[in-house]
């Protein structure tokens, strides 16, 4: 494990996925949750080159097929770190023999955790180190340790607001809207994830708190760029789930061209992009 902290913060990163697996003030408990494979094997996973799931966990390119697991490949393999101090530590997977056999890419992505303060900086920089386009989509899913029922917990927006809800069929969108009126909060409940995520595009917040109704917020996860934010658990599970992505599975009419995927960014020749979400601990 990889341990940076500061006066007021800790954390200890995994370098298989690059998965932060401790975030905890200090001499407080972890906001993480400890993953038990019977429920859900990960803790805070990180995407890419996909986010979500693909139609028959595959795409083709250019008239080739490759196959892809949901969320990609990146949370399995293992990550060199390139730079460390105190508060920071960044982390490196490059394309590989193996990736390529998923993915017929070079590049390097680059996962950076920085601390400040009480809140903590997660950055994803991805580079496409070919002479032509690459497709790409990157993500976070850290979970968070709740105790007692879900309907005990709620979601603060900070002000009032219209969100449009993309529907799910399983795990792909059936291109149906749900209007959702918020008044500042929205009240967690079983109920709401029958249907799998909650899933805003396009979000028209820039950050959303982790309430405990009383005993007050937990975390606060922000970013001025994200591109969609998923809110996800399971049944009567110990953990919540808020999701920063830029990009987004499948839709059911999907034509299965990586190149033309709703959501996808498609990254220039030698050309790099940085994305960056705050999760911060009240």
């Amino acid at each position: 494990m990889i341990r940076i902290e500061n006066e007021f913060i800790q954390a200890e990163i995994a370098p298989i996925g690059a998965e932060i697996i401790v975030l905890k003030r200090r001499g407080a408990q972890n906001v993480l949750w400890k993953k038990e494979d019977s429920i859900w094997n990960r803790t805070s996973p990180n995407l890419f080159p996909i986010v979500g799931r693909l139609i028959d966990d595959n795409y083709t390119l250019r008239g080739q097929k490759f196959q892809m697991n949901q969320h990609g490949f990146a949370r399995d393999c293992l990550f060199e770190v390139i730079k460390i101090a105190t508060d920071e530590v960044r982390l490196l997977l490059r394309s590989s023999e193996q990736t390529k056999v998923k993915y017929p890419f070079e590049f390097e992505f680059i996962v950076t955790y920085r601390l400040m303060f009480n809140q903590i900086e997660v950055s994803f920089q991805t580079k496409n180190l070919n002479s032509h386009i690459m497709p790409y989509s990157v993500g976070g899913h850290p979970g968070f340790a709740i105790g007692g029922e879900l309907s005990e917990y709620q979601l603060d927006f900070h002000e009032s607001m219209i969100l449009e809800r993309s529907i799910l069929d399983g795990p792909f969108y059936s291109g149906k809207l749900e209007t959702m009126d918020i008044n500042k909060e929205l009240s967690l409940e079983n109920e709401l994830f029958e249907n799998e995520a909650l899933v805003f595009k396009s979000p028209p917040f820039s950050a959303v708190t982790l309430t405990h109704k009383s005993q007050g917020p937990m975390v606060t996860l922000s970013s001025n760029n994200w591109e969609a934010v998923g809110f996800w658990t399971k049944t009567f599970a110990p953990f919540f789930c808020i999701e920063p992505w830029w990009g987004w599975a499948d839709h059911l009419n999907s034509s299965g061209d990586l190149e033309k995927k709703i959501g996808v960014h498609l990254l220039l020749p030698n050309q790099m992009e940085s994305v960056s979400f705050t999760i911060e601990l009240h």
